[in-house]
C-alpha cells in the first residue's frame, strides 16, 4: 500500500479499536440490552423483508462489472447492515436526547462504517493483495443504504400510523404492534431508495 492507504487503515483501525475499547467498559448495559435488541430485530415482517435482500445482495455480483461483489462482500455487508444499522440510528438519537453518553457516538459510528466500507476494504486487500480502488466509491454510496436500513427495519405501527421504535423511551423492546401493512407506504420508498443506489450504480451483465 502507499502512504495513504497505510494512514487511512492505520486510522480507521485505531478507531475500531476505540469503539471496542467503550463496548468493553460498557458490556454490562450492552448484554443486558441484547436479548432485547434480538427479539426486536426478529419481528417476523423484519425477517422476510430481510432475507431476499440478503440473497440479492449476496449472489447478485455476479451479475455485474463489479469485481469487488461477490458473496463474501455481498453477504457479510448485508448481515452486518440489518444487525446493526438499527442499533446504530437508535442509540445516536438517544445521545441527541441526552439518554445516552456521548462517546457511543463512537460505537455508532464505528459499526456503521465497519459495516459498508472498512470490512469491505480489509476482506478485498486480503483478497487481492492491494487496497481496492473502488474504496471511495463504496465509501460514499453503501453508508446511504445503511441508513436506509436502519429507518426500514425501526418501523413499527402505532394505531394506523407508521412511527420509529427508537423514539419510545422502552426502545430497543420489540413493538407491542407488529403489523407490517400500516407500515407499507413509509417502507417502500426506503427499500426502493436504497435499490435504486444499488443497482443503478454498478454495470450489469446484459
Amino acid at each position: 500500500m502507499n502512504s495513504f492507504f497505510v494512514g487511512y487503515t492505520a486510522c480507521w483501525m485505531l478507531f475500531c479499536a476505540l469503539a471496542v475499547a467503550i463496548a468493553l467498559k460498557e458490556r454490562k448495559s450492552l448484554a443486558a440490552e441484547w436479548p432485547q435488541y434480538l427479539r426486536f430485530l426478529c419481528v417476523p415482517w423484519k425477517l422476510i423483508v430481510f432475507v431476499p435482500a440478503f440473497l440479492f445482495v449476496t449472489f447478485a455480483g455476479h451479475f455485474t462489472d463489479d469485481e469487488t461483489w461477490d458473496v463474501v462482500t455481498g453477504g457479510v455487508m448485508s448481515f452486518l447492515t440489518f444487525l446493526t444499522a438499527p442499533w446504530a440510528i437508535g442509540v445516536i438519537y438517544q445521545v441527541r436526547r441526552g439518554k445516552r453518553a456521548l462517546y457511543f457516538i463512537v460505537i455508532a459510528v464505528a459499526l456503521c462504517l465497519f459495516s459498508t466500507s472498512w470490512f469491505y476494504d480489509f476482506y478485498l486487500f486480503l483478497r487481492d493483495g492491494h487496497y481496492t480502488s473502488r474504496w471511495l466509491g463504496n465509501l460514499m454510496l453503501s453508508p446511504f443504504m445503511y441508513l436506509m436500513a436502519a429507518l426500514l427495519w425501526n418501523l413499527e405501527a402505532k394505531g394506523a400510523w407508521p412511527t420509529l421504535s427508537f423514539l419510545r423511551p422502552d426502545w430497543p423492546e420489540p413493538p407491542i404492534d407488529r403489523r407490517f401493512a400500516p407500515l407499507f407506504i413509509v417502507a417502500l420508498p426506503l427499500v426502493a431508495s436504497a435499490g435504486v443506489a444499488l443497482v443503478c450504480f454498478v454495470g450489469w451483465h446484459r
